[in-house]
């Protein structure tokens, strides 16, 4: 059970498999587990790292340090610890925005990119057609609240089938590990992070994967990221919502698989 210390933060994260490296990084409230389809279909051709982020499944709760950028920087932290010249960059949801900060900093280090349900911010700029200020001060209040009332709202929103999908209740058990100060803070640097004017600095093979049915990060974001980024293809998976690695691993690790070939 490999931990890392960082900053005075452990992170939890898991090694497996053999070939080149890739990293990935879940989502806002999840955990490394949330990847186990993809540890399992990849294992035999690539290594695969998946960790919890601060304050999320095993990983150390601080009261602080939940910026997109912090949460970056222990990332960085962990790929300097892992000793690896080159890596892939898998992130979903907040996921994806920790990583396209984390390759920004790491630039010729990242061999590919992959981009999964995501955003690339500025969700509190006015002028931006994909902001909801309305959305995000309702889940403030229920995070308030009710958080597990939250949690199992959240975790139907995953799923094209919502909370009659047989992986809603695992969700919800998952995600209750995460305490609502991290939920809290962790929404506040989502909502902060701005990436945007970044994308074009990017040059390495990036693939956006996003479910045709996302209501929390509409695909309207992904193809942002799409056009934004040199070269980076859009696959639209249509039977999925904000997890299509989980309801569509086979056709998601397909098309994962693609761009790590690359």
């Amino acid at each position: 059970m490999p931990f890392l210390s960082h900053a005075g933060v452990s992170l939890r994260y898991d090694r497996v498999g053999t070939g080149p490296l890739v990293l990935l990084v879940h989502g806002w409230t999840c955990n490394r587990t949330f990847w186990d389809r993809q540890v399992q279909a990849l294992r035999d051709r690539f290594t695969l790292v998946t960790v919890d982020l601060r304050g999320h499944g095993e990983s150390s709760h601080p009261r602080t340090g939940y910026t997109i950028g912090a949460m970056a920087g222990d990332l960085e932290h962990l790929v300097r610890a892992l000793g690896v010249p080159r890596l892939g960059l898998v992130g979903w949801s907040m996921g994806g925005l920790v990583v396209l900060e984390l390759a920004r900093r790491l630039g010729e280090r990242v061999s590919a990119l992959g981009l999964v349900c995501t955003t690339p911010g500025g969700l509190s700029d006015g002028k931006n057609p994909n902001a909801a200020p309305e959305r995000a001060a309702e889940m403030r209040a229920v995070i308030a609240k009710d958080f597990r009332a939250f949690v199992r709202q959240l975790a139907a929103d995953f799923f094209k089938a919502g909370a009659t999908s047989p992986l809603h209740a695992w969700a919800v058990g998952q995600m209750q590990k995460t305490p609502p100060h991290v939920a809290a803070a962790c929404l506040e640097g989502v909502l902060d992070a701005d990436l945007r004017p970044h994308l074009r600095t990017l040059d390495v093979p990036t693939a956006v994967l996003h479910g045709r049915h996302d209501g929390l990060l509409p695909l309207a974001g992904g193809e942002v990221l799409a056009k934004g980024i040199r070269g980076a293809r859009l696959t639209v998976f249509e039977d999925s919502a904000h997890a299509p690695f989980l309801e569509e691993p086979d056709t998601f690790n397909a098309a994962l698989s693609e761009l790590l070939a690359r």
